[in-house]
């Protein structure tokens, strides 16, 4: 159905500008006239009452459209705030877990210096014995040179 124009019809009913109605008792009138009017009026009561349905209907439409509409936008919004607080819940969980490691990191890093200066402590004890097994063999080369050249003065050989 097309839209009622209702200042049309409001015109129809009752009439703006220049046009002044006639007085209740105007005796110009036309005997039957009385009853064409009061069927048009009629008739216009009942075009306005159809549009009022009309209006009617389609406001409870747009009510059940912006109702539907609401209730999908509650549902996105519900949809979003437990996508939030899932997303809340494992920000929390991964700073937990980064606060862990840190700290694990921190651990490992102490004890691989606690590692190091061992590892330094035992390198300088294997340099000094390295240089005390050298100092030694050499000690003992000399031992062995001097015993040498002193081995055939004693058994009486001649020497090399």
């Amino acid at each position: 159905m097309d839209a009622l124009n209702l200042d049309q019809v409001l015109d129809e009913i009752v009439p703006r500008g220049d046009a002044v109605p006639a007085p209740a008792g105007d005796l110009t009138r036309q005997p039957g006239g009385e009853s064409d009017d009061a069927a048009a009026a009629l008739g216009l009561v009942s075009e306005a009452a159809a549009a009022i349905r009309e209006l009617e209907r389609e406001s409870a439409q747009a009510v059940a459209r912006a109702r539907n509409v609401a209730t999908a936008v509650k549902e996105k919004l519900e949809r979003a705030e437990a996508r939030a607080d899932r997303a809340e819940t494992a920000l929390r969980l991964a700073e937990s877990q980064v606060e862990e490691l840190s700290a694990a990191v921190e651990q490992t890093r102490n004890e691989l210096e606690l590692l190091q200066s061992r590892l330094a402590a035992r390198e300088e004890e294997l340099a000094v014995s390295m240089r005390r097994a050298d100092d030694a063999e050499t000690a003992m080369q000399r031992v062995v040179e001097a015993i040498r050249a002193q081995l055939p003065v004693k058994l009486n050989v001649p020497g090399e």
